[in-house]
């Protein structure tokens, strides 16, 4: 079954990663974002969740929120709760939403979830500086 992912979260979120994907990848039909600003309420954040969902009602939907616990998350958990196709995830990054939208077509939302959490710990990392020495003619110290 064919999979979208929404992309939402607090601010400009979504469509400030929305820019980074349409710069990476290009247009997808697989990807919608959905931002929660100050001028909306948790009912206008489901409505537009609504209105994705029933013009993707033959898809299976991962919710790719920005933080665990907010509006966002909360309004997409109640919209996922009872049904099987549509799965809830936070905090995950842009490397890991890449690789989901090249897995295979085939695997569930369940699973797809699973693999976006995975990838985003593995791509999570912190650059280790290593001690350089070097010696050139210009440096007395040697550093």
């Amino acid at each position: 079954m064919k999979k979208i992912m929404i992309v939402t979260g607090h601010g400009q979120f979504a469509t400030a990663l929305q820019s980074t994907f349409e710069l990476l990848l290009g247009p997808t039909d697989v990807l919608h974002f959905v931002d929660f600003t100050a001028a909306d309420t948790d009912k206008s954040l489901k409505e537009c969740f609504k209105r994705i969902l029933a013009a993707n009602e033959d898809r299976q939907v991962l919710f790719v929120c920005d933080i665990l616990g907010g509006t966002p998350f909360k309004v997409a958990a109640e919209l996922a709760l009872h049904d099987a196709n549509r799965e809830v995830v936070a905090g995950v990054n842009v490397g890991s939403i890449i690789e989901a939208i090249y897995q295979d077509e085939e695997m569930p939302v369940q699973a797809l979830a699973d693999a976006v959490i995975r990838a985003s710990k593995k791509a999570t990392v912190k650059f280790e500086k290593a001690a350089i020495s070097h010696k050139c003619s210009g440096c007395e110290n040697g550093i």
